[in-house]
């Protein structure tokens, strides 16, 4: 079975609907999103209101229960209004929060 049309990962993506948080601004500033499609490469996020994401930022994931499960580093590869297109970038992934 191929990839569907229109379709550019290498490796697919999971439906989920975990919350996440966008930090920008040195970790001064942090935006809550909810994290649509997750894959080992990157996500689709949806924002609560249309701001322009940066280039690269970081990005907390939730856990169920309001915990920091994960962080990482990303890099926006499009926005269309609410949602964005967000890669992992690989060399600098995720961390557990200590």
């Amino acid at each position: 079975m191929g990839k569907p049309v229109g379709e550019h990962r290498e490796d697919a993506r999971h439906r989920t609907l975990r919350k996440g948080r966008i930090l920008v601004n040195d970790l001064h500033s942090s935006f809550d999103v909810m994290i649509r499609d997750f894959s080992e490469e990157g996500m689709q996020l949806k924002l609560w209101e249309v701001w322009a994401v940066p280039e690269t930022f970081d990005l907390e994931l939730m856990s169920r229960y309001g915990h920091i499960e994960a962080i990482y580093h990303c890099e926006r590869r499009w926005q269309h209004g609410l949602l964005v297109g967000a890669h992992i970038i690989p060399d600098e992934r995720a961390q557990s929060p200590e």
